[in-house]
């Protein structure tokens, strides 16, 4: 019997998320990123407030410890849909990552612990998708991009998931793709942002050893200029 289409896909799946890891370099580090989220959170585990703790602090404890896991999942799972061949859809899921990771750069910030009261409460800014990002947001092609994917928007889905023919017909991409230089760009944008998340959670639990999230968190940084080298090759004219 001729393979039908959903065992095609089902078969193309889940070899792109077998190869993924020899295939795509920068999967490595959000699976690094993924181990060091676990000794970080089971540190920061908490059963009381600790006494001479400042105003708020379990309200900033709680934010923080709520955005790392949040994070996390979000991180696994936008890896594993770019890891199926699927990277367009994973821009809504890594929009949610995004936007942890910038309110828990906030709540880190806020020695006072206000603005995480309000997230938790989902009150004022905190309360808004585009507080955790900067007041140029709107302006923010990023942003944009994964506002529109977050959609069902004609202009974005052909533009990413679309290609037309010579002939002037749109031609739809139904099964599962690898774009391995944008994909491993995507995978380093969570891998940042997870490292975003985990660094602030260290700032409010200080007391938790450091020395292999640096070490991850490192490769993360190292790993840009040779993305960014790889990204000029491929957009330069042949």
């Amino acid at each position: 019997m001729p393979e039908s289409m959903h065992q095609r896909y089902d078969r193309d799946e889940r070899r792109m998320v077998a190869t993924a890891s020899e295939e795509l370099w920068t999967d490595g580090l959000v699976d690094a990123l993924v181990d060091e989220a676990a000794p970080i959170l089971e540190g920061a585990e908490w059963y009381g407030v600790p006494e001479e703790a400042p105003p708020r602090w379990s309200k900033r404890s709680t934010a923080i410890l709520s955005l790392a896991a949040l994070a996390l999942r979000a991180s696994r799972a936008v890896a594993l849909v770019v890891r199926a061949g699927y990277a367009p859809e994973a821009h809504a899921p890594y929009r949610r990552l995004q936007e942890a990771a910038g309110h828990a750069s906030k709540v880190a910030f806020d020695a006072s612990g206000q603005y995480a009261e309000n997230w938790i409460h989902g009150r004022g800014q905190a309360g808004k998708p585009r507080a955790a990002f900067s007041a140029a947001s709107e302006d923010d092609p990023l942003w944009g991009l994964m506002s529109g994917q977050a959609h069902a928007s004609f202009e974005h889905y052909a533009n990413l998931s679309a290609t037309l023919s010579e002939d002037g017909r749109l031609i739809h991409f139904l099964g599962p793709r690898r774009d391995p230089i944008w994909d491993n760009v995507f995978l380093w944008l969570v891998a940042h942002r997870l490292r975003t998340v985990l660094a602030e959670v260290l700032k409010i639990h200080s007391h938790i050893d450091q020395g292999s999230f640096l070490t991850a968190a490192q490769q993360v940084e190292d790993a840009e200029d040779r993305l960014e080298a790889e990204l000029m090759a491929a957009m330069a004219p042949e």
